[in-house]
C-alpha cells in the first residue's frame, strides 16, 4: 500500500502529471545536470508553497516555523496569494529523495504520474488555511 504524495501547481484539471525541468532546487550549476522531474511532498502545506510562482528576489521565501510551513511574503507583495492553485494527491510509487532540497521535504519521480485525486482552491491562503501551514506577512 502507498502514501499519498502531493503536488501542488497552478494547472487545473490534469489527468497526468509530466516531468517538467522548471524551479529546479539546488544551485544553478546542479540544475543544468537534473533532468526532467515531478516534485512532490508528504507535507500538504509545503505542496501549496511550491504550488504557484514566486520569487525569492521578491523576498518571498518559505521556512518551517515550529515545525508548520510557513510562507514568508512581504506586505507589497501580498496579491501573489490570490492565485488559484491545485493540489494534486499522488501514488508515492517510485518517489525518491530529493538530496539537493535542503528542508528535506520534497521527492521526485522522472516519470509520469497519473493523480489518485485533485483538489482545487481559490487562492494560496484558502488553502494554506485547509492545510495546514501559516503565512507571514513582513
Amino acid at each position: 500500500m502507498t502514501k499519498p504524495i502531493y503536488h501542488g501547481t497552478v494547472q487545473k484539471d490534469l489527468s497526468v502529471i509530466k516531468p517538467f525541468k522548471r524551479f529546479t532546487p539546488g544551485g544553478e550549476d546542479l540544475a543544468d545536470t537534473i533532468p526532467p522531474r515531478i516534485y512532490a511532498t508528504y507535507e500538504p502545506a509545503f505542496a501549496v508553497a511550491h504550488s504557484f510562482p514566486w520569487s525569492s528576489e521578491d523576498g518571498i521565501d518559505i521556512a518551517l516555523v515550529d515545525g508548520i510551513v510557513t510562507i514568508v511574503v512581504p506586505k507589497d507583495k501580498q496579491q501573489v496569494l490570490e492565485q488559484e492553485i491545485c493540489i494534486y494527491t499522488l501514488p508515492d510509487d517510485g518517489f525518491a529523495h530529493t538530496t539537493e532540497e535542503e528542508t528535506g521535504l520534497t521527492y521526485h519521480i522522472e516519470d509520469e504520474v497519473v493523480p489518485i485525486k485533485s483538489d482545487h482552491y481559490h487562492s494560496v491562503t484558502e488553502a494554506m488555511d485547509k492545510l495546514g501551514g501559516q503565512i507571514k506577512f513582513i
